[in-house]
């Protein structure tokens, strides 16, 4: 007879569970408070604007990788999924001049070199670190212990290939990025590379700079959303069974093993549920006595959440083939108690009505409890429509045939991916300071059988990949538990 598997959450994780299981031969539920699949890799329409709310760019998007295969398994690429290589990679203007990051590191140094000679031996540095950091991958195998189709080990040669690597993650794991942008002279070059939020550890643009050397990192086409809709017709039409606008209210226990999930009016019995809804809004909600193991104290007490505010605007104005993504502001925007001084905006004329385009100007930093304290004082809607204003002034002030065109202007802040994820203060992941360990925590519960978690949180410091892989795992835990073959 066919085991019966709940999971809680259509996200990333959840979604690359589900395949793998359904695949393997158990009958899964996958139960969605939203209507749409995707959790945190989602996109939204507004009057004909499709808007980017996640992926910038995909690690393992290239066939070369050990994480492209995760994601073929899952149908989120595939040889009819054009990935796209957009080169340069960034680029903002500084002093009148327009500098680029190229995804090749060689081409980025030479051409930072001769706008700021001063900086050359620190580029030089740089290229040699970002050789040796793309020499290591994203890591994906097998647990111990299971039975699988096509078993994946890590082998003694993948951890030597990694070895070049390990003394550059130790010596910039130490720093912000923010001190290693500071070491360069020039202004542009200090902006360029913030392509990582200030206060992540330094290592995390060396790998960031490495994956784009190595060839990855594309843009699948069609974005975030398009990437889940696909992950999702995989597992249902695999025969898995996918709720949506529906939420789980509590995680059923009895006598140490779990037996299901109640729902609004009903309960819905399993042989195992897998929790994908991020890890510490779920220990909060799902559960009357949350789990106490070890690895999830340690998460909780560890955790710092990555938040952003997304301002997206429909624009039907001829804009240049390829706007200038970044430039400094001779106002600055201001919000949540910060001046911004620099814009950046993601475009997709793609995306947008025929002679428009969709932007999006991406705000890092927590502002969780700046937008939290403004619902609570009822000025939630009239914040929102101050930092909409002043972006909208910040484009037209830099592409005047924005004036008057500007058709959609949508805001979305920590408390929008809360309502609608779930997840604590909206994170999308985890923060990595300097001296901070990667974790991967084992995403099983020693008193209660047949409990798992998979999600951004359970592989720091998340992301996409990390959901997935985290998701693959768990999927895998419940194959060994019911001595199930992995496929």
């Amino acid at each position: 007879m066919r085991k019966h598997v709940i999971i809680i959450g259509a996200g990333i994780a959840g979604l690359t569970s589900g395949v793998y299981l359904q695949r393997s031969g158990f009958d899964v539920t996958l139960v969605e408070q939203h209507s749409i699949p995707g959790g945190m890799c989602t996109s939204w329409k507004r009057k004909g604007y499709l808007f980017e709310g996640a992926m910038h760019w995909l690690t393992g998007s290239s066939p070369k990788t050990e994480a492209y295969q995760m994601w073929k398994d899952t149908g989120a690429l595939g040889e009819d999924v054009p990935v796209l290589l957009g080169d340069p990679f960034r680029s903002v203007e500084s002093d009148g001049k327009v500098i680029h990051l190229y995804r090749d590191v060689d081409k980025t140094a030479a051409h930072l070199s001769r706008i700021s000679p001063a900086d050359a031996p620190l580029l030089r540095k740089l290229v040699k670190d970002v050789k040796a950091a793309s020499k290591m991958q994203m890591p994906v195998f097998d647990i111990q212990d299971l039975k699988s189709e096509h078993p994946k080990k890590m082998s003694y040669g993948s951890l030597l290939k990694m070895l070049p690597a390990m003394p550059v993650m130790n010596r910039l794991g130490k720093i912000t990025c923010r001190d290693f942008a500071a070491r360069f002279q020039h202004p542009g070059i200090r902006g360029l590379f913030s392509i990582v939020p200030d206060e992540y550890n330094a290592s995390s643009l060396i790998f960031t700079l490495a994956t784009l050397h190595s060839g990855d990192g594309g843009y699948p086409e069609g974005g975030s959303l398009a990437m889940a809709r696909r992950m999702a017709k995989t597992f249902t039409d695999l025969g898995g069974e996918l709720t949506l606008n529906t939420k789980v209210q509590k995680v059923n226990i009895q006598n140490g093993k779990t037996t299901g999930v109640t729902l609004a009016g009903r309960t819905l019995d399993a042989d195992a549920v897998i929790v994908t809804q991020e890890t510490v809004a779920a220990l909060g909600q799902l559960f009357d006595t949350p789990p106490q193991d070890e690895w999830l104290v340690e998460l909780r007490e560890n955790v710092k959440s990555a938040v952003c505010t997304f301002v997206s605007l429909g624009v039907r104005a001829e804009l240049p083939d390829h706007i200038l993504p970044g430039w400094n502001l001779e106002t600055p925007v201001t919000y949540a108690g910060r001046a911004i001084h620099g814009m950046m905006f993601n475009s997709y004329r793609e995306y947008a009505p025929e002679g428009g385009t969709a932007l999006t100007a991406f705000l890092p930093g927590d502002t969780y409890d700046y937008w939290k304290q403004a619902k609570a004082d009822g000025r939630y809607e009239a914040e929102k429509q101050n930092i909409a204003e002043q972006i909208s002034r910040a484009l037209c002030a830099k592409y005047p045939q924005c004036e008057g065109k500007i058709e959609v202007v949508d805001v979305a802040t920590p408390l929008t991916y809360e309502r609608y994820t779930g997840a604590y203060r909206g994170a999308w992941m985890g923060v990595t300071e300097p001296g901070d360990k990667m974790n991967r925590y084992p995403g099983t519960c020693e008193d209660v059988g047949g409990l798992y978690f998979a999600g951004h949180r359970v592989m720091s410091p998340g992301g996409l990949p990390s959901a997935a892989a985290s998701g693959r795992q768990a999927a895998q835990l419940v194959c060994r538990q019911y001595d199930a073959v992995f496929k």
